[in-house]
């Protein structure tokens, strides 16, 4: 067994959201997820795709086809009401308001079912746009990026030792969690967050984000998902846990 003060101590990152992390405890693995760094190639892109207005060419169209009908109905409804007698009810007068009602009951139709096919439309285009950039960005990502992403898989696959400490931040909960690795890196196809895992022995104790040592919150805005923790913030680690209680 490796002693005590020569593991080593690393703070990994395990998503986004809090599911791959309740995953993590419940489970007694670790994993951590690339689409951290995936999700930063596309900053520019989800912006504008956040930002621009879906439904412009619908309201065009809308536009359009309304005027459209609009100078249709007003000409049938003056040739509808010309020359009648209100005083009253003649059979032909009943007979061209229902027309004129009928008219405008088929236009709402035509209209839902339009706003219905837009919408459609734009959903597609948004998705035909967020292809294009996956396809340009994926082909050739950033250097930097890609020696990121090589880092972190390097850290996980071959350098996090059996009976090294793992600390993975709830985000949800402001706490962390710390662990003991207890297997070497396995991969299980079709395992979802479990498919790329190491086995690990939760400790019982959650600290709190602020009961951190000092500078704990800026790792977790580093790029990397995966930090080794050296000096007096790996001494600090070490001192939360004991043999014991694994």
């Amino acid at each position: 067994m490796v002693r005590e003060h020569r593991n080593n101590v690393w703070v990994v990152r395990t998503g986004y959201c809090g599911l791959q992390e309740k995953s993590c405890i419940e489970r007694d693995f670790i994993s951590f997820d690339l689409n951290l760094h995936i999700m930063d190639l596309f900053g520019n892109e989800l912006m504008d795709i956040k930002h621009q207005s879906p439904n412009y060419k619908k309201y065009m169209h809308f536009g359009d086809k309304y005027r459209e009908f609009d100078q249709k109905f007003r000409q049938e409804f003056e040739d509808a009401v010309k020359n009648i007698d209100y005083s009253t009810e003649r059979p032909e007068m009943v007979k061209k308001m229902k027309r004129l009602n009928s008219k405008l009951q088929k236009f709402d139709d035509e209209v839902k079912q339009f706003d219905a096919t837009m919408h459609e439309f734009d959903e597609f285009e948004r998705m035909e746009q967020m292809k294009k950039a996956l396809i340009e960005r994926l082909s050739t990502p950033p250097v930097d990026l890609l020696e990121l992403w090589a880092r972190d898989v390097l850290h996980f696959v071959n350098d996090i030792r059996i009976f090294d400490l793992i600390v993975i931040p709830l985000m949800c909960e402001r706490q962390v969690a710390i662990g003991r690795v207890r297997d070497n890196y396995k991969y299980r196809e079709g395992k979802g967050v479990l498919s790329h895992s190491r086995k690990v022995d939760w400790h019982d104790t959650r600290v709190p984000f602020e009961n951190m040592f000092h500078g704990f919150e800026d790792i977790l805005e580093l790029p990397s998902s995966i930090t080794l923790l050296d000096g007096s913030d790996r001494e600090f680690v070490l001192g939360i846990v004991v043999d014991d209680t694994f």
